[in-house]
């Protein structure tokens, strides 16, 4: 138990004055407070709010009213030094008048209790507001275990008969917040944090964790706070809270049905039934009561349900760990100061409250009360109790109080219990040993102990609170600024950004038809690219007579780095053996399988083996997927076979139309895959450019409706004129695909030409390879110079004298035929595609998007002031992130003005001290005054 040391204070003629001792007190440390203003100090720093605070942080040194022992002679006055600022150098000491030290006296502390009455009141809005959900504030949390007496506590301090029954008043948390007021009121709010989403089954212990510690209980994003009642009529009080917080438990209902009075479920449901049909059985949500009258002290406090080890129902086995985290959640607030009720008709070993204290490092913070002192066994063991008292066992950082509040008993019958119990020392039952805690017992003295260690705690945290809600308020601003209020010409402003976004979508769109050169012409070269590719080289090229049955018919010619054939005679080679494998890809190619290798290849050729890069031959995005389209087309070997399969009878040299007609349309078929590629890729690149003008020309709008609305029918108008291409290339693509056709006859026969040269010269290459004779690398056909050509001719003709007529000729001619149609259909196609997307569908996107845009969304229909209006809304999450945002703002507006209105009471009364006891406001003049004044400081007993 904290007891004081003597102090020594100067004063004039060095007197002394002395606090006596108190019993089986632990000692406390003695301080000085110098409560002058040094030059430049500001009234509103921290130094101002050590005027009544010890400046380590630290209550007064004076004991609290409280700690006042009977045998103090209440005229020894206590002493708090207050000096004006002197020259460092000086020496002398000139003494005050006493008179003015009175008149100082006077102004300054004898109204400490009106200081510590606005600290509390300050904390107490602050609280009431939520503040406390965003910034740390000093707090009482009165804790203890089930049956430890804390309901009776509680209305003690309140000075107000609250509900004690078990059920609704146990089952949340109470916020009470008592001021004194000449009238008495009572008003009633529910402070919700928290949102009951239970399960579909049962809830079992284990789904409480730690990272989940209220389950089923949600944090909400923002605490909402909602009024409930405010009475003026004492008698209504405890229907009132029983009700408020049963509200609190129906957190799916809206809390008005159970204002009593007015609210349906409260007239027509009993509130026992009521509170047996809860929908939670218990809740962190705050039921708070504001309460002032007269003789009220200045108190805000929370009361905790009380922590149980069995429920009655096994079904709610989880409870007991919910409530227990709760408890630990206020516990470990570090500004908190705890109230641990223990009861005297239990052992104190028992208490698994104080045990949570002692855990969760709290005990520093606590003050122990021990109740029920009433119930004290007669001849029992009071060892440990007066042990605890003297802070010898379970000792707290605040020491302990007694307090005797016996159910059945009126208010004012409880003050004058305890008066006979503690002071008179009347009751008889109440043991001598502990006659000398008087100084501790009895909730009168408990309630100034706790006003006064709050207000000073409050005081000392004032400017960091302040800076703390001020920052808050700011963010708050900042986020606002970012979600803008309609604005005052709906119709105007959302014209104003349409009409910006049809203009910047004109020149984006303008912009796009004038750089797409590269689309069209990529599309282009996917259709030459895939142009059917036929196998010119045959079994039948190899010299029969110098293979076997065995011999691979695809073996590779020696290169010209390894053999050298200058006489006929030198250019046959023996035949390899044949293993398995050769074989079957002899018997492979004589089924006509083909051999891949691209006619026109130039590179280092052998028979079988694609160059390299063949398989990647430069399509670029977004036609790369059709690298692989025209491969294998057919071989020489099969195109025989077509012919003759078509072939009339009786009419041998002439090669029927289809066959030339079917080969062209099935090389022409696959078109229709890159066209949808290159359309779609239109459409996209069309998208956004258009977005990102719309995003642009909307800026200011996107949290409101129009904003997705303006994208919805934005894609939805490109849509229409995707489907509208599409079925117009649709057309084009089945005119290619009908038929052989074409009237361009000098566009087909260079065509042809072209193709024919190719494919003669490579087939003339594989005939080559085929006879054994090494060839040179083959330069691409086109890269020849005339005179180059020329000599190429004249070399080929030569070389017929080498090798045995082709029996592929004519299919020669027939491949050179579908090769060069198909060209000639590919240039036409890809232009008819390009220029029905760029030069109608592009333009007409232009030209009717903007009406579109308006004709979608409605602005030019008959109800056109309704369709502004609801294009301004917001979506929910906006609208409801801006609500959150404003309540936040209001709160932390309405706290600062509180913190600003104490700051300024503070600094008048102040102000008023420095005027009436002569001190110079000007630091010049304080310090050539030279005044160190002491000033008796005086508290009554029990008062403050």
């Amino acid at each position: 138990m904290p007891h004081s040391t003597p102090r020594r204070t100067r004063g004039p003629g060095n007197r002394q004055n002395l606090v006596k001792r108190e019993p089986d007190a632990a000692s406390r440390q003695d301080t000085v407070t110098d409560a002058s203003t040094e030059a430049g100090e500001s009234l509103d720093g921290p130094e101002f709010y050590r005027s009544f605070i010890d400046p380590r942080g630290n209550r007064s040194n004076a004991p609290a009213p409280s700690e006042r022992t009977a045998e103090s002679d209440p005229t020894d006055p206590v002493f708090r030094e207050v000096r004006a600022a002197a020259p460092a150098a000086s020496t002398a000491t000139a003494a005050s008048p006493r008179n003015l030290e009175e008149s100082f006296f006077q102004t300054s502390f004898q109204d400490i209790g009106k200081k510590l009455k606005d600290c509390n009141d300050t904390l107490g809005e602050l609280q009431q507001l939520g503040v406390s959900h965003d910034v740390q504030l000093p707090e009482l949390v009165l804790v203890g275990d089930q049956s430890a007496g804390k309901s009776s506590l509680m209305s003690g301090l309140a000075n107000l008969d609250l509900p004690r029954s078990e059920g609704t008043c146990t089952r949340c948390p109470l916020h009470i917040r008592v001021s004194r007021n000449a009238d008495w009121s009572c008003r009633v709010w529910l402070r919700k944090e928290y949102s009951y989403e239970p399960p579909d089954g049962a809830i079992h212990e284990t789904d409480v964790t730690s990272n989940d510690p209220f389950f089923p209980w949600r944090k909400r994003p923002s605490t909402q706070v909602l009024e409930f009642k405010t009475m003026h009529d004492k008698s209504e009080i405890e229907d009132v809270l029983r009700w408020a917080q049963i509200a609190i438990l129906n957190d799916d209902k809206n809390h008005n049905l159970f204002v009593p009075g007015r609210g349906a479920t409260a007239m027509n449901t009993p509130i026992e039934k009521a509170a047996e049909e809860t929908l939670a059985k218990f809740s962190p949500n705050v039921v708070a009561l504001e309460i002032k009258g007269p003789d009220l002290p200045d108190l805000s406090f929370y009361d905790m349900p009380g922590i149980f080890q069995n429920p009655a129902d096994a079904n709610d086995e989880y409870l007991v760990n919910v409530v227990r985290n709760l408890s630990s959640a206020y516990i470990q607030h570090p500004s908190a100061i705890i109230i641990c009720a223990m009861p005297m008709n239990s052992d104190a070993e028992n208490s698994a409250t104080f045990g949570l204290t002692r855990k969760l490092k709290a005990k520093d913070r606590t003050i122990g009360v021990l109740t029920k002192a009433d119930l004290l066994p007669d001849g029992g063991n009071h060892a440990q109790w007066l042990e605890i008292m003297k802070g010898y066992a379970h000792a707290t950082g605040l020491g302990y109080f007694i307090t005797s509040r016996p159910q059945g008993k009126e208010l004012e019958e409880l003050k004058k219990w305890e008066e006979r119990m503690f002071e008179d020392q009347s009751v008889d039952k109440w043991p001598a040993p502990f006659h000398q805690f008087v100084h501790r017992c009895g909730v009168e003295r408990l309630k100034a102990f706790l006003s006064e260690r709050l207000g000073e705690e409050f005081a000392k945290s004032l400017p960091t609170i302040k800076s703390k809600v001020k920052y808050l308020l700011d963010k708050t601003n900042r986020q606002l600024a970012n979600l803008p209020e309609l604005p005052s010409n709906v119709e105007l402003e959302i014209q104003t950004c349409l009409n910006s976004f049809a203009d910047s979508a004109r020149i984006r769109i303008d912009d796009f038809a004038a750089r797409i050169n590269s689309l069209p012409n990529s599309f282009r070269d996917c259709l030459l690219e895939i142009k059917p590719k036929f196998t010119l080289k045959d079994r039948s090229d190899i010299d029969p007579v110098v293979l076997s049955d065995d011999d691979e018919p695809d073996a590779p010619a020696p290169g010209p780095a390894t053999a050298s054939f200058s006489t006929p005679s030198k250019r046959r080679h023996p035949a390899q053996q044949a293993t398995p494998s050769k074989r079957s890809r002899t018997d492979h190619m004589a089924n006509g399988a083909p051999d891949m290798v691209k006619p026109e290849d130039t590179g280092n050729v052998n028979v079988g083996t694609p160059p390299p890069g063949y398989y990647n031959m430069g399509l670029i995005y977004p036609f790369t997927q059709f690298s692989d389209i025209g491969r294998g087309f057919r071989t020489l070997r099969q195109v025989k076979e077509e012919i003759q399969a078509k072939m009339k009878a009786g009419m041998p040299s002439i090669i029927p139309p289809d066959v030339y007609n079917d080969l062209a349309m099935e090389a022409i078929k696959p078109w229709n895959q890159p066209t949808n590629v290159y359309l779609q890729e239109v459409i996209r690149l069309l998208h956004v450019e258009l977005e990102t003008a719309l995003n642009k020309s909307l800026e200011n709008l996107k949290k409101r409706f129009i904003y997705p609305e303006a994208k919805r029918h934005l894609k939805s108008c490109l849509d229409s004129h995707w489907k509208e291409t599409r079925k117009a290339l649709q057309e084009l693509y089945a005119d290619e695909t009908e038929r052989v056709m074409t009237y361009n006859t000098e566009a087909f026969n260079q065509c042809l030409k072209s193709e024919r040269a190719v494919l003669v010269r490579f087939r003339h290459h594989m005939r080559m390879i085929g006879a054994g004779y090494a060839q040179k690398d083959l330069v691409p056909w086109e890269g020849l110079t005339e005179e180059k050509q020329v000599q190429d001719l004249k070399k080929r003709e030569q070389d017929q004298n080498k090798l045995k007529p082709d029996e592929f000729e004519r299919e020669v001619e027939v491949v050179a035929y579908v090769r060069g149609y198909y060209k000639l259909a590919a240039l036409r196609y890809s232009d008819a595609v390009t220029q029905r997307i760029v030069c109608r569908m592009i333009p007409a996107i232009r030209r009717q998007l903007r009406n579109y845009l308006d004709e979608q969304l409605g602005v030019r229909g008959p109800n056109s002031v309704n369709v502004y209006a609801k294009l301004m809304d917001e979506d929910a999450a906006t609208a409801a992130k801006r609500e959150m945002l404003k309540m936040e703002q209001g709160k932390f507006i309405q706290a600062l003005q509180s913190i600003e209105s104490l700051e300024s009471e503070m600094t008048s009364d102040v102000a008023s001290i420095v005027e009436s006891s002569g001190l110079r406001s000007d630091p010049a003049e304080r310090r050539d005054s030279n005044v160190t004044m002491e000033v008796d400081m005086r508290y009554a007993t029990g008062e403050t």
